[in-house]
C-alpha cells in the first residue's frame, strides 16, 4: 500500500501545518509582465512551474543526501526524481509553444531576477526561499 504525504507524516506522530501563501513564489510571480497573448501567458506560467520544480528537485536532492532515515532518504530521493521530470517537462512544453531561443533567454532573464529576490530572502528554513 502506498501512503500519502500526510498519511506518512501522521505515521511519524506528526501533523501537516495549514497552508500559507509563499512569499517566494509571490515574489517570483511578479516578474513576466501580465497580459500578452495566450501563448505568451502560457509560456511564462510553464517556465514559473520550471524554475519551482528545479528548485524543489534541489532541496529534496540535498535533504535526501543527509538523512540518516533511510526510508525518508528514499521519500525525498523519490520527489527529487519527479521533481527533475516535471522541471525538464515544463521548460520543454514552453519551448513547444515559442521560439526556443526565445524561451532561453526568458528562462535565463528569470533565473537573474530570482538571483536578485533571493538576496532579500532570509537563510530561515523555509521550502522554497
Amino acid at each position: 500500500m502506498i501512503l500519502s504525504q500526510e498519511e506518512k507524516v501522521q505515521n511519524r506522530g506528526l501533523e501537516m501545518g495549514p497552508n500559507r501563501k509563499d512569499a517566494y513564489v509571490s515574489e517570483l510571480m511578479k516578474f513576466f509582465p501580465k497580459g500578452g497573448s495566450r501563448n505568451t501567458q502560457l509560456v511564462h506560467r510553464l517556465l514559473y512551474a520550471a524554475l519551482i520544480e528545479a528548485r524543489s528537485c534541489e532541496r529534496f536532492k540535498l535533504l535526501s543526501e543527509q538523512l540518516e532515515d533511510q526510508e525518508l532518504a528514499k521519500f525525498y530521493r523519490d520527489l527529487m526524481v519527479s521533481e527533475a521530470n516535471h522541471y525538464t517537462m515544463f521548460l520543454n512544453f514552453a519551448r513547444k509553444y515559442e521560439d526556443r531561443d526565445l524561451v532561453d533567454q526568458k528562462w535565463q532573464d528569470l533565473l537573474a531576477y530570482e538571483a536578485e529576490i533571493m538576496q532579500g530572502f532570509s537563510k530561515d528554513a523555509t521550502m522554497h526561499g
